[in-house]
């Protein structure tokens, strides 16, 4: 198998081998990924796998594409000898397979300068952090939840206030995170659902592109803890923004929050246990989207107050 230099962690295979051949080497290819995320080389993202037509019609040679990404560099070094890849090039032979390999950057994602006029479902990945005090157990704790999920609806970009300028509606359907916190143990931290989390963007432009513009993000969150289930005080969301976005997805945007300490309560009682500063959140990939195949009357426009709470805070009419 040949192999270009290693500049990414996105591999590329082609193989060609004869019809009769083809569902094995397809067997065989899922076979080979399946075995490399069970041995922790693979990353979460699912292999994609191109099957041509046979050539010359019947009895010609089909081909395979094949992509998928390496956990790290160190992973796909170290494959190369472990038994699922010395196995998998052994049946190749066995094949009379044609392989070829190349290695590519990480995927690039393609960014809109224009919110979509379509609603839609985002999977994303994330990054947050903020201070910590836990009364008796952590005092001032850097945390931060580096393994974050977040699921959310954005609505149509549409002018929901009449300004001239468009907005994009975010509602958060889940997002969470877990990490060890050493004084304290294992924590995760998700949303309240009892309450609003929720997020807007807003064009800072009249005509033209919707990019650049401002966006805030509100959340509340509830904390598992080994003392039970914590709650940021109800009274006080965690507002992160306002941030400059300069175009959609906002990957790799940072939102610095203008919240100071919260009180963290214990949710059985209500009593307090400690505070909570929350500091920066961004999402740094994201995983999967799907346009609304119908309007969502439900989800698309934002609750009033959001827009003020944005408005309030950059200082617009």
């Amino acid at each position: 198998m040949e192999l270009v230099q290693h500049i990414g962690l996105t591999e590329v295979g082609r193989y060609r081998v004869e019809e009769s051949s083809a569902d094995r080497l397809q067997e065989l290819i899922r076979d080979k990924w399946s075995g490399l995320r069970h041995e922790g080389h693979a990353a979460d993202h699912p292999i994609e796998l191109l099957r041509s037509p046979a050539a010359d019609g019947e009895g010609g040679t089909v081909e395979f594409i094949e992509v998928f990404r390496w956990k790290s560099e160190q992973d796909r070094d170290y494959a190369r000898t472990s038994p699922t890849v010395v196995a998998f090039e052994q049946n190749l032979a066995k094949l009379r397979a044609q392989p070829h390999a190349s290695q590519y950057s990480n995927v690039v994602r393609g960014f809109s300068r224009d919110f979509p006029n379509v609603g839609g479902m985002e999977l994303l990945r994330g990054v947050c952090s903020c201070l910590l005090d836990v009364d008796g157990f952590v005092q001032k704790f850097p945390m931060s939840v580096k393994n974050g999920v977040v699921l959310m609806h954005r609505s149509p970009g549409e002018d929901f206030d009449g300004d001239g300028r468009r907005e994009m509606h975010l509602t958060i359907m889940y997002h969470g995170g877990e990490m060890v916190i050493g004084g304290l143990g294992p924590i995760r931290v998700e949303q309240n659902f009892d309450l609003p989390n929720d997020g807007i963007v807003k064009s800072r432009g009249i005509g033209g592109h919707d990019f650049p513009a401002t966006a805030i993000w509100r959340v509340h969150w509830r904390i598992r803890t080994p003392l039970g289930r914590v709650v940021t005080d109800p009274e006080i969301p965690l507002v992160f923004g306002p941030s400059s976005v300069g175009h959609y997805p906002p990957v790799g945007t940072e939102f610095h929050s203008t919240t100071g300490p919260v009180d963290l309560l214990l949710e059985d009682g209500m009593i307090k246990v400690g505070t909570l500063t929350p500091g920066e959140l961004t999402a740094f990939d994201i995983v999967s989207t799907k346009d609304d195949e119908i309007n969502s009357d439900y989800l698309n426009p934002p609750a009033p107050d959001l827009i003020e709470a944005l408005v309030s805070r950059i200082g617009v009419d």
